[in-house]
Order: C-alpha cells, then sequence, then structure tokens
C-alpha cells in the first residue's frame, strides 16, 4: 500500500464516493488532507484565538506546548474570557430552550403523537446532557466562530455530543454559500475502542487497526506521543436530492470501516456567532476584540517591566560626608555632615498609559454589548424594583437579539438531528421522558408522525425570573392584575422547598386534570367521586371541553366528558330554598295609645257640609 499523496487531487480525484471500497480510505484521505494543505490560515487563527482565551503566551505552537510555560505566563488582564464567559452564561446558560411540536389545528390524534415525540426527544436530552453540550459548543462559536453539534448512534442508542470545530474539514469552494456537498470528520480513537467499533470479530480487520500508524499531521495541537490513538477520518456526501442516497464513509490508513449509502442531511447542527460574508466557518467574540487583546497585553508588558526595573535613588550632594551607610532598616539612623540625604521616586508609567489602558478595556465591552456590571454579576445603583430591573434587563437582551434568535434555531436543529437519528435506530429504541415528579417511558415506535405534520420551535424553560425575589414579585404582579387566581400563585413559582406543599393544596386539581386525560388518550369513562371539588372540576372539565372541540376530538370522546360533567352536576349538594321577604311596614302613621282621660278626636269634617247652625244663648 503506497502513502496517499499530500499534494493538492484534481476534481476527478476528489469524487472519493465513486471510488471501489478497497481504494476507498487512500482517496478520501488525500482529499482531505489537500483541503488542510490549502487552510493552514485556519489553523494559526483558531490557535491564536485559543491562545487569547486561554491566557496562554500566543508565541507558542500549540495548546500543549503553551501550557507548559503556563507558570510563566505575563500579567495578563482577559477581556476575551471575561466577555465569552458573561455572554455564554446570558444567553445559553440562563435560559434553556425546549423544543416545542405542532401540528396542524383541529387533528387531535396528530397532537397527540406530536406530544410523544416532544416527550421522546425531550427524553434523549436528558440521558445526553444536551444542554451542557449546547453551552460548550455556544462556548466554541464565541471562540473560534463556529459551534457543531454531532447526533450519531451507538450501542442502539442516540448519543448527542459537541465536536470541536478544528475537526470539521470543509472546501472553502463548496462551504462558500454554508451549503457544501461534502464533509469531513478528523478524529482521534484509542486503539482498543477502535477495535471495539469497528473489529467485528474479524481478525484481518483488527490486525490492519493494529498496523495503522500514529497521524503526525497534528503536532501544533501538542498531542501526547504516549496515548495510542488512530486518526479516523469520516466522510459524508449529499445525493442530488432528498430522495437520491448518498454517501457515508470511515476510513483510516489502510482500511475502509464503514462504507454505506447515506439518506438526508448531515448529521451536524451549526451554530456561528457572526456569519462572514463568505465561507463556511463563522468569525467569533475572540476575532472581533483580537486587536483590543493584542493592544492590553503591550501595554501590560510596559507596565510590569516597567514595576519590575524602576526603583527609587538616594541622591546625596557631592561634598555630603555620611557617617552611617543608607538601608531600608524601619528605624535606621543616618548620620550626615552638609546637605541631608534625598530619596527621589521617579514616574515609572505615564498616566496617559493608565488612561489609555482603560478605555480600550471600556471599548472591549462596548463593542461585545455588555455593561462591565454585568459581567461583574452587580447591578446598577437605583435598579431596586422587580420591574426595572426586568425592564433593564430586556434592554441588554436586545444586543443579542440575532445571536439569541441563532441559538434558537441551533437548538431547533438539535431536536431535528435526534428525530432523523432515531429513525435509524428504529422502533426498539427506548427512552425515559422526564417529568416533573416522575419519568414516563416511551418507544419509537409509539411516534407514528410523518416529518410534514409538524413543525419545530422552541420555548423557555421558564418564562419566571431567575431569583427567588423576582418570581415572588412577578407571581404577585399577575395575581393583584387577575391574570391568574391566588391558588395558581405557589404552583407558578416551582420552588422545591413549596412542591411539598402544591401536591397537598392542588391535590383535587390534578385528579380531575388526570381524569379528563385519561378519558380523551383512551376513550374510557370515569366516573367522579362524591368527595371530589365538584365546582372545580365543572370549571375544569367545561374549559377542556372547548379546547378539545376546536382540536377536532373524536365526539364519542366528548361525550365521555359531557357525562363527566352532568355526573359532577348531579352529586353538587342542592341549594338551600331561598328565604321570604321581609315583611315591609304599615301604611300611614303609627297608632298611638289611647289616653282614657282624653276626650274623643273630632271627626274629620266634609268641605262640602253646610255650616252649622248657630245655638241660642
Amino acid at each position: 500500500m503506497t502513502e496517499p499523496s499530500s499534494e493538492v487531487v484534481n476534481a476527478k480525484d476528489a469524487q472519493w464516493w465513486l471510488c471501489p471500497e478497497n481504494d476507498k480510505h487512500e482517496r478520501v484521505l488525500a482529499v482531505v488532507r489537500s483541503i488542510r494543505m490549502n487552510q493552514e490560515y485556519r489553523k494559526v487563527t483558531d490557535l491564536l484565538h485559543e491562545a487569547l482565551y486561554g491566557n496562554l503566551p500566543t508565541s507558542s505552537y500549540g495548546r500543549g506546548q503553551g501550557r507548559k510555560f503556563a507558570p510563566l505566563a505575563r500579567l495578563t488582564l482577559n477581556v476575551c474570557r471575561n466577555m465569552v464567559g458573561a455572554v455564554t452564561s446570558k444567553i445559553a446558560a440562563k435560559n434553556k430552550p425546549k423544543p416545542t411540536f405542532l401540528t396542524e389545528e383541529g387533528n387531535q390524534e396528530l397532537k397527540e403523537q406530536a406530544q410523544n415525540l416532544e416527550k421522546f426527544v425531550s427524553g434523549v436530552f436528558y440521558e445526553s446532557g444536551v444542554y451542557a453540550e449546547l453551552a460548550d459548543c455556544f462556548r466554541d462559536c464565541c471562540v473560534y466562530g463556529t459551534g457543531v453539534l454531532k447526533a450519531y448512534e451507538e450501542d442502539g442508542r442516540c448519543v448527542v455530543e459537541r465536536v470541536r470545530p478544528k475537526e470539521i474539514v470543509v472546501d472553502d469552494g463548496e462551504g462558500a454559500d454554508c451549503k457544501p456537498r461534502n464533509l469531513y470528520q478528523r478524529k482521534y480513537y484509542d486503539r482498543l475502542v477502535l477495535k471495539k467499533l469497528f473489529g467485528n470479530g474479524d481478525a484481518e480487520r483488527e490486525r490492519l487497526i493494529d498496523c495503522c500508524p500514529q497521524d503526525r499531521e497534528d503536532k501544533e495541537h501538542g498531542y501526547q506521543t504516549t496515548a495510542d490513538q488512530v486518526l479516523v477520518t469520516e466522510a459524508w456526501h449529499l445525493g442530488e436530492n432528498e430522495k437520491t442516497a448518498g454517501r457515508h464513509t470511515v476510513v483510516i490508513e489502510g482500511l475502509t470501516l464503514v462504507d454505506e449509502e447515506w439518506m438526508g442531511p448531515f448529521p451536524f447542527a451549526f451554530l456561528r456567532w457572526t456569519k462572514d460574508t463568505e465561507g463556511f466557518f463563522g468569525v467569533g467574540l475572540v476575532e472581533e476584540l483580537r486587536g483590543i487583546q493584542n493592544e492590553i497585553n503591550k501595554l501590560l508588558q510596559q507596565i510590569q517591566r516597567g514595576h519590575h526595573l524602576i526603583a527609587g535613588h538616594w541622591l546625596v550632594l557631592q561634598g555630603t560626608t555620611l557617617t552611617t551607610q543608607i538601608n531600608n532598616d524601619l528605624a535606621a539612623i543616618v548620620k550626615y555632615t552638609g546637605t541631608p540625604p534625598k530619596y527621589e521616586t521617579p514616574s515609572v508609567i505615564s498616566p496617559e498609559v493608565y488612561q489609555h489602558l482603560w478605555q480600550l478595556y471600556a471599548k472591549a465591552f462596548e463593542i461585545t454589548g455588555i455593561s462591565q456590571l454585568q459581567a461583574t454579576g452587580m447591578k446598577p445603583a437605583g435598579l431596586d424594583s422587580g420591574e426595572a430591573q426586568r425592564v433593564y434587563n430586556d434592554i441588554q437582551t436586545e444586543r443579542f437579539l440575532e445571536v439569541g434568535q441563532a441559538f434558537e434555531e441551533f437548538v431547533v436543529e438539535a431536536a431535528r438531528q435526534v428525530v432523523r437519528c432515531a429513525k435509524r435506530i428504529g422502533g426498539s429504541y427506548r427512552v425515559r421522558a422526564i417529568g416533573d415528579d416522575a419519568f414516563t417511558a416511551i418507544t419509537w415506535a409509539d411516534v407514528k408522525i410523518d416529518d410534514r405534520d409538524y413543525i419545530i420551535r422552541v420555548q423557555p424553560m421558564s418564562m419566571l425570573p431567575s431569583t427567588p425575589a423576582g418570581k415572588v414579585q412577578w407571581a404577585e404582579d399577575r395575581v393583584k392584575a387577575g391574570l391568574i387566581p391566588p391558588e395558581d400563585m405557589l404552583d407558578l413559582l416551582d420552588f422545591p422547598d413549596t412542591k411539598a406543599y402544591v401536591r397537598k393544596k392542588n391535590a383535587a386539581r390534578y385528579i380531575i386534570e388526570r381524569n379528563v386525560a385519561h378519558m380523551l388518550k383512551t376513550g374510557e369513562g370515569v366516573s367522579p367521586e362524591p368527595f371530589d371539588n365538584h365546582e372545580l372540576a365543572l370549571r375544569l372539565v367545561n374549559e377542556r371541553y372547548h379546547e378539545a372541540r376546536l382540536d377536532g376530538v373524536p365526539d364519542e370522546k366528548l361525550e365521555l366528558l359531557r357525562t363527566y360533567m352532568a355526573v359532577t352536576q348531579k352529586m353538587m349538594p342542592k341549594p338551600p330554598p331561598p328565604m321570604p321577604p321581609p315583611m315591609g311596614p304599615m301604611a300611614g302613621p303609627p297608632m298611638q295609645p289611647m289616653d282614657p282621660m282624653a276626650a274623643p278626636p273630632m271627626p274629620p269634617m266634609d268641605p262640602n257640609a253646610p255650616p252649622p247652625m248657630p245655638v241660642a244663648a
């Protein structure tokens, strides 16, 4: 076997997916080496940005070499690391977007399948620790410009892991518009692990794996020669359209490990801090701050050297006689004759140098869009109310609106990759979906939905503030505005020390919601019990009934809800009969008691009667 040439290959030789399997490893390795030889600038820039982020001397060639000189490192004011940490905490670590699967309105069956798919994906996310990998990918996109996440099958499970951007190889011509047809990944595997993964019990294959030499091309990364690792190159070629199969190949030097058809896109999700005008890889935050960081490093070297070399001096006038030697003792007595000695302290560094240093430091925050107080975890003076702090956070978030939207789309693409990987594994794939208090086991066979019947969007795991005080203030504002009932306040806060109390107080509600969910899912009727909260049941079941009508739930399931409400009404205690209205007051003036000694009252006079006759004397 001849060693693959490191010279530039022509277009015909680059079509590795058309060559026979026994020659495929030579063709793939030749293409990858040709691409990497033309991209030496990228390796240098990645090492430079890694050194700026990691407080390493930029003159060292490789991360491993730089760590050797770490104890002798200069004084640093690392703006790049501070900015990357602040942005990562704000966007990738604080809010954890959750993929949500939406279906056509009015189709209850598709809605149930989408809910099963959402549970399945959340189970894979929990099993693979996806949110921790997403934060690492976001940090990579800040340092290198591009973050990469990969979903692949291993031992019948879907594994989602962060991929270092330096492992990805893309031709500049194909990747100019970020839509290449060929993509390569170079990764080191332990030789014993590689034999277990691809040996397949074949003695000849295991012998070829044992004979594969260690790679010597990546000395700039400082790999130790004591590690028995083999460079594995994985290549993908996409088909001409969605219905045409591409090619997937895994090779080492001297052996083709895997050669199979490949359907669909690449098994990667890519996140870029800022897209470049042309090219596959993005521009990172460290690259934006590289000029400022280099100037800060130069100023710090000058300041450090000045403080080390420049010291004060004793000035003694010529002719002055010193009877004792000058020393640095605290209680020293210096005897002299003539002019007294004078200690002169020169200015070490000009004040303008310090001013320029701090102007550059402040300009780095201005370019990034993060205030210095926020980077240090402090709030501005006077921002005491919860509403003022929320407005301040909204203003800070608008600066990263584009990056935040890109991160949400990155999570959506990660969910798509999980779904594609699960399809390749098959229907027996089983995961555990984690709930609030328990988990639900779900298999891929339970998810029977086509890709064209749903769309994916993300929503934050929690819209509440992150601090307990902020959560309480948020809930109190909604209760006062009448947006949520008071009994739901503790359920929204989701404090660990209140979960037992909330579970006990809302047990009646949870039972009703469980009964309704069971009837809509299985089509089996459930009867209410006499001691249920019937008023609450009528309200909740009535709301769910109208929502089910809007979703197009079959009438036989709606009939179960109607029966549940009818039985609940019969169990409700009858209201007491209404009280008779009180007697009104008697007409006319009140009766006065009769005085036995008083004269009887005169009868009322008739106005039409003739006047009385006079009485004779």
